[in-house]
């Protein structure tokens, strides 16, 4: 499944181009994960814990499913400064609290940016 994603995410960047905002991206991915049959949702709240209790949320852009589990997390941006440390901690952030174990972190705004985050690794793609 994991070049399924990164395919989708290299064919929304190839008819979108350069340029649109964060959420144009966001439902052109979503509609070429689900043309790819792939489970997926925009916008999930992800719940933001302190000794296990509830003390905010937080929202993922894409979050796709297997099994009813979250299998993978993406953070879309369409920013002019290249992806750094702090869209890797606020990626880490999420897949932490809600278990998952992988994501992407993609920015599309002038050349295609795009990571693969495990619990231990950023390795860009």
């Amino acid at each position: 499944m994991e070049d399924v994603i990164v395919e989708c995410i290299k064919e929304v960047e190839k008819v979108m181009g350069n340029y649109y905002k964060e959420n144009v991206y966001q439902n052109a991915l979503y509609v070429e994960l689900w043309t790819n049959n792939i489970l997926s949702q925009c916008e999930v709240v992800i719940p933001v814990l302190y000794k296990g209790v509830n003390v905010g949320f937080e929202r993922a852009d894409i979050v796709i499913y297997v099994d009813n589990k979250i299998e993978c997390i993406l953070e879309l941006k369409s920013q002019t400064s290249k992806i750094g440390q702090k869209e890797i901690n606020q990626l880490r952030k999420y897949m932490n609290n809600t278990g998952c174990k992988m994501g992407y972190l993609v920015n599309f705004f002038e050349k295609l940016e795009l990571y693969k985050l495990t619990e231990t690794t950023c390795d860009k793609i």
